[in-house]
């Protein structure tokens, strides 16, 4: 009993070990390929509220508090496969999967940190066969308004 006790700590422990926030994969992935980071916070989205001319997306906007993107341009195979890597390491008891697509080269897929009945971040990670992509929002999204918040008018790759 005493060795399965000891087993189950150990493996819980590496599991911890690797589960990762977006903010974390964010920053490895820039330290590890250069790629390019964009920070933006509620004061930024409110300067592009009312050039959108999208009245409910705009009213959305205005929930989210920071975000980042990280863009990877021109992406090898070895950079494609650690962008997957990293990407496959966020915490997966924090962020659960709203959607995968897979369609030829391309992968996209959501995640959310829900509290409630509302999302507190939104993660989406885009492979193309040339760049990859990561958005990441922070603030508070109703989860039934997430369809009009991530789609082809407001994330276009």
């Amino acid at each position: 009993m005493k060795k399965i006790l000891t087993l189950l700590v150990t493996a819980m422990f590496c599991l911890t070990g690797t589960a990762k926030t977006a903010e974390e994969v964010i920053s490895e992935l820039e330290k590890a390929t250069g790629a390019m980071v964009i920070n933006f916070n509620k004061e930024m989205i409110a300067s592009q509220i009312g050039k959108m001319g999208d009245s409910d997306l705009e009213q959305m906007l205005k929930q989210i508090d920071n975000g980042r993107v990280l863009v990877i341009k021109d992406a090898d195979k070895a950079k494609t496969e650690l962008f997957n890597s990293k990407t496959d390491e966020l915490d997966s008891a924090t962020y659960e999967p709203l959607t995968t697509v897979f369609d030829k080269d391309s992968r996209v897929k959501v995640l959310g940190r829900a509290e409630g009945d509302n999302l507190k971040e939104i993660v989406v990670t885009v492979t193309d066969g040339s760049d990859c992509v990561i958005v990441y929002l922070n603030g508070v999204i109703a989860k039934d308004k997430i369809g009009q918040l991530i789609n082809d008018k407001t994330i276009n790759f």
